[in-house]
């Protein structure tokens, strides 16, 4: 499914729909003469019972099966004749994505390809083959969302009465969407994700779109403004639950953007065979000078290669949310997962620090973006809010402020009074989640899929490893963070630990610290630059043999640490275990903490140093 500048979605996607309690008048139409719809028997009911939604998604006659080369041929036939350029590309059957593009001839890096006219293009303005529908969706000033939803569903009933008829017949059937997963399903399989309460958002509002479920959905609800007053045009056979469950399961993975055309979105037949890679940036647009739908290639192909373009920058859970689909893990250097951060009602200064966060459109629960590269400066401010104590009061709004995504002042600002408490909260956080994780991923290989026919059986599966794929690739990244996190308190100790022993000048013990980082980051060779270990950085180690630094062989430190340093180069390998505490000097004979390492261990430079040097981050963690 084709998507360049895929459109980024918040799951409440149809916020116009409010504002459309405005009075209209009823536009009157006799009854039109129309060509005969196909029509389809389906209730309201939104059970989440696996066999009815399948056997609903089945009674739709149109569209295909989603690997089908039968129905694309004939399109790719229908746009040539109407014209579409002579291609490079040709559609197959493909390991990823099951349909896709294949280059037919060598393909240059930069080269433009598609040219898709406007007039092959489907907008919120494209003739519909009932015109009396359409201008009445426009007397009621629909969003372009849902008006185009409704298109699809009126030019898929008039089968080859329509002008579409061949591009919907190329359709699947039954979108890779989370739309058609249930709420038991959803409720089992992604019970550890931050995805599932997405999931139940969006369906909730592909619902609200439709029919009525709660009362202050009535200006969303098409069938109680629109459809019963005009049920000759909108008929409730036609225009039903599942219809729009599959016309909205279109639109959320074939539905782009197009900069150059205002913003416009468009449904484009023929590049929305294309496929999405992580390690692809080009996307489509609208070319001015050659009036059609392009995208540059930014790689060669050869012929029999299958031709990619990038969705967006999204994570595995976005795409799976819109396209059904979960990247290979590691794959992905857009990856992120949502942390959940709570303010305890317990906490002594719960009414003043709620008061603020929703001053600023924040909640006492809040979700924030959590990348294998690092974490928002907003998350750092929520923990400071979280952590302050009531001495801090008047700084809570401050610290709201900064949490909000509405501002962009005082984002970096710091607190170190309360740095640790704060990096403590966020490392708590991250290890609930990762217990929610592994709690999954471990039953998830005894679980019971409750089903006894072999096509639903191959669809829980399929379900299953998705959910899995998608546990997977989230657990790493808090994995990531979590081994990050236990860092940064483990240099801030050996530095003050240094400091007790040796009485040595802030100046120098700043001067060691730059060094111990420079040292660090130049060894690992893939390390960012960094003069000082601050929060929210993540340091990446994409490949080296070498499990521990030799800081003497590197950038100069003070001299009191440089000649001990020379013990390093003689420590074994850190182990690999997943997820790998930090590893300890041999010297260290007490037990650790938490953070792995014991402070009482530390008693002379030597010890201290080696250990500290002898950290490296796993490949397991940081590898993409």
């Amino acid at each position: 499914m084709a998507e360049a500048c895929r459109i980024i979605l918040n799951t409440t996607f149809l916020p116009s729909l409010y504002s459309l309690h405005k009075t209209h008048k009823k536009v009157s139409y006799s009854q039109p003469f129309l060509h005969k719809r196909h029509t389809i028997q389906c209730s309201i009911s939104t059970s989440s019972d696996t066999k009815a939604a399948a056997k609903a998604a089945e009674t739709l006659p149109w569209g295909c099966d989603i690997d089908s080369l039968e129905n694309a041929e004939a399109l790719q036939k229908w746009l040539s004749e109407s014209g579409l350029p002579s291609q490079k590309m040709g559609i197959q059957k493909v390991e990823v994505g099951e349909r896709g593009l294949v280059a037919l001839k060598n393909i240059r890096k930069g080269e433009m390809l598609l040219f898709v006219p406007p007039s092959l293009v489907i907008t919120a303005d494209s003739e519909w083959s009932c015109p009396e529908a359409g201008e009445v969706l426009k007397q009621y000033s629909v969003p372009d969302w849902p008006l185009l939803a409704t298109y699809l569903i009126s030019e898929a009933s008039f089968e080859k009465s329509s002008r579409w008829s061949n591009y919907i017949s190329a359709l699947p059937r039954q979108p890779y969407s989370l739309l058609y997963w249930t709420r038991a399903e959803l409720d089992r399989y992604l019970e550890a994700s931050q995805i599932r309460e997405r999931a139940i958002e969006r369906i909730t509002n592909v619902i609200g779109t439709y029919a009525l479920i709660f009362p202050l959905d009535r200006y969303n609800d098409l069938r109680l403004r629109i459809f019963s007053k005009y049920p000759h045009l909108f008929p409730e056979e036609v225009f039903n639950m599942e219809t729009f469950k599959w016309s909205f399961g279109i639109l959320f993975s074939r539905l782009v953007r197009l900069p150059s055309m205002d913003g416009r979105v468009a449904l484009v037949p023929w590049a929305d065979m294309l496929n999405h890679s992580c390690e692809v940036e080009t996307f489509l647009d609208y070319d001015k000078s050659s009036k059609g739908v392009v995208f540059t290639t930014d790689r060669s192909y050869q012929p029999g290669e299958q031709v990619f373009i990038s969705y967006g920058r999204k994570s595995n859970g976005e795409l799976l949310l819109s396209y059904g689909f979960v990247p290979r893990e590691g794959t992905n250097p857009n990856d992120s997962v949502e942390l959940s951060l709570s303010l305890k009602k317990s906490d002594e200064c719960y009414k003043e620090k709620l008061e603020a966060m929703k001053k600023h459109g924040l909640s006492a629960s809040q979700c924030f973006p959590l990348q294998v590269t690092g974490w928002p400066l907003e998350l750092m401010a929520y923990a400071y809010l979280v952590a302050s104590p009531p001495s801090m009061s008047r700084q809570f709004e401050e610290m709201a402020a900064a949490a909000s995504n509405k501002t962009t002042t005082n984002k970096n600002k710091t607190y170190p009074d309360i740095e640790e408490q704060a990096l403590q909260f966020i490392l708590d956080s991250c290890e609930s989640s990762i217990s929610k994780y592994t709690k999954f991923l471990q039953a998830s290989g005894s679980m019971d899929l409750d089903v006894t026919s072999p096509k639903q059986l191959n669809r829980r599966l399929f379900l299953k490893q998705l959910a899995v794929d998608l546990c997977n690739s989230e657990r790493r990244i808090l994995f990531r963070a979590q081994y990050v996190q236990k860092l940064i308190f483990y240099v801030k100790f050996c530095i003050d630990k240094l400091k007790g022993i040796e009485q040595q000048t802030i100046t120098n013990i700043e001067m060691w610290k730059q060094n111990i980082h420079q040292s660090y980051a130049f060894h690992q060779n893939s390390l960012a630059p960094i003069t000082c270990f601050r929060p929210g950085l993540v340091y990446t180690r994409r490949s080296r043999d070498e499990a521990y630094v030799d800081a003497s062989a590197l950038i100069p430190v003070p001299e009191t640490v440089s000649l001990l340093s020379s013990s390093v180069s003689s420590l074994p390998p850190a182990p690999a275990i997943d997820p790998p505490p930090l590893r300890r000097s041999s010297r260290n004979s007490h037990p650790s903490n938490r953070y792995g390492y014991s402070p009482e261990g530390f008693n002379n430079h030597k010890s201290m140093v080696a250990t500290l040097f002898s950290i490296a981050i796993p490949s397991s963690y940081s590898k993409l």
